[in-house]
């Protein structure tokens, strides 16, 4: 029973080894018809491909940038002067125009200096007119009057002088009489002199030297007088421009200075993408081109954009140039800050051939397309010259012609000459 067992076991390996054997031999075989027939089916290959008409189109070419919406300008208000901000009249977000007033500062000691300055030009201008009008006839009247007694006493003190001394030499009077006799005339000489010299002012009036002195001093107290005004002017804080109100940093009753920053107002009447451009792209951009602005907060929206201003240096640092494009007429209220990209048209061609990018094969020796000959199974190469690329479309200079059909997919491997089976000949017929 156990020789039997153990005879059936070998008999079942050497069963399995033959088939083994068996299976392999047949593979080996296989393999070899294989090789055996591979070039004849190589000769025999029908590449399949898809195909097109070489079209004349449209085709436009973009460069995209991105960047932040800026707005026209942002202008920071500032105080001219130290002082207590008596009232705040405006809010954060409120729309202001130029020249509205928006705070206004503690002024009560620069009225007192305008007054006072106003007071002193008063006086001023009051005797700048008085010196130039001259002496009133009462002036003169007294003037001349007083040159008379003058004239009266001089001749009284003069006859008196002339009797004493007369008298002294002949020893009848002292000589403390002879010298005040003198001295009442020498006094009354000196004040003929002054009435006579009271009376020439009077009659001929200021010198020119005068005039110009109290004309001077008009100027003098008109030119405090602007500074207090002025001064008291720098109390009303107006806007600069007109937009809305940003960054408020005072409240009524603080303290103000000219270093701090009151407030900012921000002009949204023109917005702009600010964005910088390579060094390879500064020659493709220019004032005016038009260009497509897409911005992340509103998906599907695309505004109109226009290049309008380009820096005049490169940074050093980044080897990029600013430029700033206008969003022309936004239909959607937007905020300054946000992110947005523009595709800029920096070329375009409204009348050429174009063909899909896929049918471009580059070849050592070349850049090339596949062209369907007429019995519709086998291709030609042909080399073209390529101009606008954009997106998975390529303008054609040279080398094709209008309604040639041309391999658009399936092309990689294609050599000239080689039977091709379109399958999508639907856009041929």
């Amino acid at each position: 029973m156990r020789v039997t067992k153990r005879r059936t076991f070998y008999i079942i390996i050497i069963i399995v080894v033959l088939l083994l054997i068996l299976q392999t031999t047949n593979r080996i075989f296989k393999k070899r018809q294989e090789q055996t027939s591979l070039p004849q089916v190589q000769a025999e290959r029908i590449v399949p491909v898809q195909v097109a008409r070489v079209q004349r189109g449209e085709i436009k070419s973009f460069l995209t940038v991105s960047g932040l919406v800026e707005p026209k300008e942002i202008v920071r208000v500032f105080a001219k002067s130290i002082g207590q901000a008596k009232e705040v009249l405006v809010e954060e977000g409120d729309l202001v125009k130029k020249n509205d007033v928006l705070m206004r500062l503690d002024d009560e000691q620069i009225r007192l200096q305008v007054a006072q300055a106003k007071a002193n030009l008063d006086v001023a201008q009051a005797s700048l007119e008085r010196i130039k009008a001259g002496a009133r006839p009462q002036e003169i009247n007294q003037a001349e009057a007083a040159v008379r007694q003058a004239k009266v006493n001089l001749d009284s003190a003069e006859e008196n002088y002339q009797k004493m001394r007369k008298l002294f030499s002949e020893g009848a009077v002292s000589e403390q009489q002879h010298d005040q006799a003198k001295n009442h005339f020498e006094i009354a000489q000196a004040q003929y002199q002054v009435a006579s010299e009271s009376y020439k002012l009077v009659t001929e009036g200021a010198s020119p030297e005068d005039i110009k002195t109290v004309e001077a001093q008009v100027r003098q107290a008109q030119s405090a007088l602007e500074l207090a005004q002025s001064q008291l002017g720098n109390t009303i804080i107006r806007a600069p421009i007109s937009g809305s109100v940003t960054a408020l940093s005072v409240k009524t009753g603080e303290l103000v200075s000219s270093a701090m920053p009151l407030l900012s107002i921000m002009d949204k009447s023109e917005l702009y993408l600010k964005t910088g451009i390579s060094e390879k792209d500064i020659a493709a951009i220019t004032i005016g081109q038009r260009s497509e602005v897409f911005i992340d907060a509103f998906s599907g929206e695309v505004f109109s954009g226009e290049v309008t201003s380009k820096g005049a240096i490169v940074d050093p640092l980044s080897k990029t140039m600013e430029i700033k494009i206008k969003i022309v007429k936004p239909h959607i209220d937007i905020t300054p800050g946000m992110f947005a990209r523009a595709n800029i048209l920096i070329a375009q061609d409204p009348d050429t051939l174009v063909i899909p990018s896929t049918a471009l094969s580059r070849r050592l020796d070349g850049l090339f397309v596949f062209v369907l000959d007429k019995n519709k199974e086998t291709i030609q190469k042909k080399p073209v010259i390529i101009g606008i690329t954009h997106s998975n479309q390529v303008e054609v200079i040279d080398g094709l012609q209008e309604n040639e059909i041309i391999v658009i997919l399936g092309n990689i491997a294609l050599e000239e000459g080689e039977r091709v089976r379109v399958t999508n000949r639907e856009n041929i017929e």
